[in-house]
This record gives C-alpha cells, sequence and structure tokens, in this order.
C-alpha cells in the first residue's frame, strides 16, 4: 500500500512539471515542485485554480491573441459595411478556426452582394465545419449550379461530402461519381465506390477500389502523401476489411 502511495505521489509530480512545462509561463513552478515535492505540486495546482483554470478542459497551449486587423475592420464596418471588408473579416476568423464569426462575416456580405460565390462557397464551408450540414448543403449547391468547376472543383467535392454529412447518401454518391469522373483523385472515388456498397452494389464498389489501387504507381511523388491513405482504404476494401471500418480517422 506505501508502494502505491509513493507511486501516486510521484506520477503527480511528474505531470505537475509536464503541465507547467507545456504552459511555459509556469517554469518557476517546475523548480517548487522539485525542491518541495508533492506540497509543490499540490500548491501549483491550487494556484492555477485561483487564476480560474478548469482542469481537464482542452486550451491552447499559447492563448489566442485578439487580431488588431480584426478590430481594425470592425470599425471600419460600423462606417462602411462594404462586401469585400466582410469577407476579409470572415477569412481573418477562418484562420483562427472562429467559424461561428467567419460564417457570420460571409453572410453579411452576401447580404449586400448575393451573387458573390467567394463569400457563398466559404459561408457553406463554414457551415460544414460547424457541423450544420444541411445549411452547408443550401449553399454548396448554389455555388456548384453556378460554377461546377468552382475552386478547381473543391466546391463540387464539398458539396459531395456536405450531402454525406447530412446523411443523403443517393444524392451524395451521384456528386462524388461526377468529381470522380473529372478528376484522376482517389478521395472522391473511394467515396463513390464506399456509397455503392452502402447501397448493395458490392461489385461496383470493387471495381471502382480496384481501379484506384491500380493508379498507385502512376501517382506523382507530390501527390503521393495525399493519395495513399485511400488508395490504402481501397485496398483494404478490397482485402475484406468491413466498409464502417474504412473511414476511422480518415484523413481530410
Amino acid at each position: 500500500m506505501t508502494l502505491l502511495v509513493y507511486a501516486v505521489l510521484i506520477a503527480f509530480q511528474i505531470w505537475a512539471i509536464v503541465d507547467c512545462l507545456r504552459q511555459r509561463t509556469r517554469l518557476l513552478w517546475v523548480m517548487a515542485v522539485l525542491l518541495f515535492g508533492p506540497f509543490g505540486a499540490f500548491a501549483y495546482v491550487v494556484s492555477e485554480l485561483l487564476r480560474g483554470r478548469r482542469f481537464g478542459q482542452a486550451r491552447s497551449e499559447v492563448p489566442l491573441e485578439r487580431d488588431p486587423r480584426i478590430a481594425e475592420l470592425e470599425g471600419l464596418l460600423a462606417a462602411n459595411p462594404a462586401p469585400a471588408l466582410f469577407i476579409e473579416l470572415g477569412d481573418l476568423h477562418t484562420r483562427r478556426s472562429d467559424h461561428r464569426s467567419a460564417a457570420e462575416a460571409y453572410g453579411r456580405s452576401l447580404e449586400t452582394d448575393p451573387d458573390s460565390l467567394y463569400a457563398r462557397y466559404h459561408l457553406g464551408l463554414e457551415f460544414k465545419a460547424q457541423g450544420r450540414n444541411t445549411e452547408a448543403v443550401e449553399e454548396l449547391k448554389q455555388v456548384y449550379a453556378a460554377d461546377p468547376k468552382y475552386d478547381y472543383r473543391a466546391a463540387a467535392e464539398a458539396l459531395a461530402d456536405a450531402l454525406l454529412a447530412a446523411g443523403r447518401d443517393r444524392e451524395a454518391l451521384d456528386q462524388y461519381a461526377s468529381v470522380a469522373g473529372a478528376s484522376a483523385r482517389a478521395r472522391p472515388k473511394f467515396y463513390w465506390g464506399w456509397l455503392l456498397d452502402k447501397a448493395g452494389d458490392a461489385a461496383a464498389a470493387a471495381r471502382i477500389m480496384q481501379e484506384i489501387v491500380n493508379q498507385e504507381e502512376s501517382v506523382p511523388d507530390y501527390l503521393r502523401s495525399g493519395e495513399s491513405p485511400w488508395i490504402d482504404r481501397a485496398r483494404r476494401y478490397l482485402d475484406g476489411w468491413p466498409s464502417e471500418s474504412l473511414l476511422a480517422s480518415q484523413p481530410k
């Protein structure tokens, strides 16, 4: 029992030291833990709680600082709600992964410039990032209808992804088939085959998966890192892996 207590206390100290190192601004506490052992570790935890820290919640290692350009744009928009300024604001929020604020900015841009495919496309992407898949489909459908090749056909594939996420498998299958017909990339082909298998057409799915595997040797080196995960999934499908297991930890 005594050994167990010692082990727990040592693990507690190691955890505290690692957490201090991750915080970077708490390096002095490392010395406190080393000098005072579990008492130093306990004091560190108490100090963090008093600062408002909530252990167990995800947080970035370096706090995200306010972008001065965002504040500047918000001031400019108060006097001049120009679509281009809203787009720039949306782009800044996107880079910070603030999808809700980005969607709001792109939506405001569309209020005064409803023909902007850029704003509508990125609004659809931000809806998708938030899990608002039905709304994403509606926006991306409009972009695709206006220009099927928009963003080098990335908009077409984004629509397929949104349809799949929204549970509209039949439409997603057709959309992935359309994308795959205009591209040699493995990803849309894989989803096309995967959805065919899900719809019960295993023979057609196997043909598509075999096509993906067969094209492995012709993939240029600069594309290999992006193509290989999908080629590996196609090979696993042909090897008899359960279809639902093939999308675990899938790449983007």
